[in-house]
């Protein structure tokens, strides 16, 4: 299962008026925030994909590339597994099925609902600004 990563957290707005006063490179901050944003988030799924490896097809869907895609003034990242390259089984894995509980590890790694990832996305995305923010004032 895949998703996509984008910017939500608190003060994004402001954020962005700061850089921007500061003439700072928006776009290049951006990507840069969803990059690290997907590496740490594919680690992880990485980790919690281990346990499950009988033939390895479904690791192998992870997107690794972390490319990001901008539409108009929107950037997101794809993270998770690729369904068309052999990631069904990560549906099952992550939400269980009648007969098999959900792996909890790979739920909270890669679920748009797990407030783990969640949390863990803000953080990285505000750290980023706010240090090219700090950088920018000297």
């Amino acid at each position: 299962m895949s998703t996509k990563l984008k910017f939500e957290f608190n003060g994004f707005e402001d954020v962005i008026k700061r850089l921007t006063n500061l003439e700072g490179d928006v776009k290049a901050t951006a990507e840069k925030a969803l990059k690290e944003c997907h590496r740490q988030v594919t680690n992880d799924a990485l980790q919690a994909i281990k346990p499950h490896k009988d033939t390895g097809v479904t690791e192998k869907s992870l997107y690794t590339d972390g490319e990001v895609k901008w539409t108009g003034t929107q950037a997101s990242v794809p993270v998770g597994f690729s369904i068309r390259k052999g990631g069904i089984a990560s549906i099952m894995l992550m939400y269980g099925t009648p007969k098999i509980p959900k792996d909890q590890n790979l739920y909270n790694a890669l679920s748009p609902k797990s407030k783990k990832l969640e949390s863990k996305v803000k953080q990285i995305q505000e750290d980023i600004f706010y240090e090219e923010i700090r950088r920018l004032n000297g």
